[in-house]
């Protein structure tokens, strides 16, 4: 009975014995007299001590042989890693004494194409930036300066800007963010002024088929010329804009064709600009903003500009309405809320064709 008591014991501290085989267990040891001499508790967490030892010294020896295959494979890669370097050395080695021996001939090759490129980089077509009828552009140059061109402008700079002075030409609108460097005067040039700057910000309109042109100072100081009039310097302070009248057409309407001075000389207007208390930017700059604004302008100068802006055409069958003057600022507005907008100010009447033409009588 000892035995059958010591062999149900030992399946219990396996967790091999069944119910009926752990209630026979338990009725043996109710029957001996000497049933303290068996502590089934004691020899029971012992046993779970003893198990635990086990398993924790073989995860630690896993540990240690993991830890020993670690060594191994850092050894290893140590000594492929000097290899690596050994053998770059070597190369690195190789390679200065073939560079040494081939810097003579680059630089004889340099030089020739060095005076050979000066001669002929001018002679090189200049690069070009066009904005699209319908979309702001906006480029950094090579400078760093920053250049916005409005709907259907371009911007015009020879490859080898920067090397002696930074010129570029403009056909249309566009905002300058030019970069200071006294030593490369900025220089932009349209069809009727040329501007010299430093370094500014500043808006320049000057499109073909507009009756002026326009040059408004945000910050900094700028130097214009009229070209019909080079000899003359004209300088604009922070908040100052200049307007030249570009063709003889508009000063002959105004009574003047029969001085002969003037048909040589554009008129010029000089005055400030104009910005609200509600917009971060002027008037003559809220295009940034994807805004047509307009102050105190006649109604001819701000069909051109929603031509522009909203791709169409627009024809004047009275002249006298081309001279209404209207201030305001259209954001979102449709071609025709914008119209409607001007009709309540001033008495004009419009109608839209099929073709994107708009009439105003």
């Amino acid at each position: 009975m000892i035995n059958n008591i010591w062999i149900l014991i030992g399946k219990k501290l396996n967790g091999e014995a069944s119910p009926e085989e752990l209630l026979e267990l338990e009725q043996l040891l109710q029957q001996q007299d000497g049933a303290d001499l068996y502590p089934i508790n004691q020899l029971e967490e012992l046993w779970k001590n003893n198990q635990q030892n086990a398993g924790d010294e073989k995860l630690l020896s896993k540990w240690d042989a993991f830890e020993a295959q670690l060594d191994v494979i850092e050894a290893q890669e140590a000594e492929e890693a000097a290899q690596v370097i050994a053998i770059k050395t070597k190369q690195k080695r190789a390679r200065i004494i073939k560079l040494g021996s081939l810097l003579a001939a680059a630089c004889l090759i340099l030089g020739v194409f060095w005076f050979t490129r000066k001669e002929t980089i001018s002679s090189a077509k200049p690069n070009e930036v066009l904005a699209p009828k319908n979309g702001i552009s906006k480029i950094q140059l090579p400078d760093g300066s920053h250049v916005w061109l409005n709907m259907g402008s371009k911007l015009t700079y020879a490859n080898d800007f920067g090397s002696d002075e930074r010129r570029v030409s403009l056909t249309g609108e566009a905002f300058f963010d030019v970069v200071k460097d006294p030593q490369h005067p900025f220089v932009v040039t349209t069809q009727t002024i040329s501007i010299r700057v430093l370094g500014t910000k500043f808006n320049v309109r000057s499109y073909n088929n507009d009756k002026t042109s326009e040059a408004a100072l945000v910050r900094g100081k700028i130097e214009l010329t009229v070209l019909k009039n080079p000899e003359k310097k004209i300088i604009l302070n922070p908040s100052e804009k200049l307007i030249v009248i570009n063709n003889q057409d508009q000063q002959q309407k105004n009574g003047n064709a029969s001085s002969p001075a003037l048909d040589e000389t554009p008129l010029i207007a000089l005055s400030r600009i104009h910005q609200a208390k509600k917009d971060t930017l002027p008037s003559e700059a809220l295009w940034l903003e994807n805004k047509l604004a307009f102050d105190a302008e006649d109604f001819e100068t701000i069909a051109q500009k929603m031509e522009r802006r909203y791709n169409v055409n627009i024809v004047f069958e009275n002249e006298e309405v081309k001279k209404l003057r209207f201030t305001g600022k259209f954001e979102t507005e449709p071609i025709n809320k914008a119209l409607l907008y001007l009709q309540r100010t001033a008495p004009f009447r419009f109608k839209i064709d099929n073709t994107n033409q708009i009439i105003i009588y």
